[in-house]
């Protein structure tokens, strides 16, 4: 056997909910003060068309972007999943990372019911 050798570590943190849920409203509040915050009433395609969301995108004038939707989409999220600059996820997929990660956050109507009870509001 080796004498000192490698052992296997756990480097991940715990990080308590509350600092959780003040990390996400400061980061929504920072969006929205930088004006990179755009709400949706909804996000309707016809067809599974990637050509039809470059054409949304282009229209809201987004960049990097990260859609947030109120439930489960299959036309959107498979029109939207080979654009390279675009990210669409459910509301119960939100972090803090994804929305730092993307400049613009395009909330769709759906998902703000969702955000509140994320953040601890009714």
């Amino acid at each position: 056997g080796v004498v000192f050798g490698p052992t296997p570590r756990d480097y991940s943190i715990k990080v308590n909910k509350k600092v959780r849920r003040a990390a996400l409203c400061s980061v929504l509040t920072q969006k929205l003060r930088e004006g990179h915050l755009k709400v949706l009433e909804e996000l309707e395609l016809p067809e599974i068309r990637t050509r039809k969301m470059v054409e949304v995108v282009k229209n809201l004038g987004l960049g990097k972007s990260l859609i947030v939707l109120g439930g489960r989409n299959p036309v959107v999220e498979l029109s939207a999943r080979n654009i390279p600059t675009v990210q669409v996820m459910p509301v119960e997929g939100l972090n803090v990372y994804d929305i730092l990660r993307y400049e613009d956050l395009v909330l769709v109507r759906d998902c703000i019911d969702g955000i509140y009870k994320r953040v601890g509001l009714s």
